[in-house]
């Protein structure tokens, strides 16, 4: 059974190459048979990506210094959308503490 738990958004970072810029971040977690799944996406302009020789993937630093990478589906290119969602790959965590610990923005109380 999955159940959704919580949104959360983090101010981080965004690694194109060698350029860093701030991104803001969204972390979205469930509960899939008593595991917990968090998955992170954002959003970024089109031109700003192609500017920055964005093509399929780029490294998001979280709030706590971790990395994870982004991508998206497809190279971006200028016909897409003026806003480019970028995903990560889900990551899976035993428990509530090693979750909040990647995700320190997450405020789960008694889930």
């Amino acid at each position: 059974m999955i159940r959704h738990l919580e949104n959360a958004d983090g101010q981080g970072q965004i690694l194109i190459g060698e350029r860093l810029s701030p991104v803001a971040y969204r972390v979205s977690v469930e509960e899939v048979d008593g595991r917990y799944r968090a998955s992170v996406s954002l959003h970024a302009p089109r031109d700003w990506l192609l500017k920055q020789g964005f093509k399929l993937r780029a490294t998001l630093i979280l709030a706590n210094g971790d990395r994870t990478e982004v991508e998206h589906g497809s190279p971006v290119e200028i016909s897409d959308n003026v806003s480019v969602i970028l995903s990560g790959a889900p990551q899976s965590f035993g428990d509530q503490t090693s979750l909040i610990e990647k995700f320190p923005e997450l405020k789960l109380g008694d889930a």
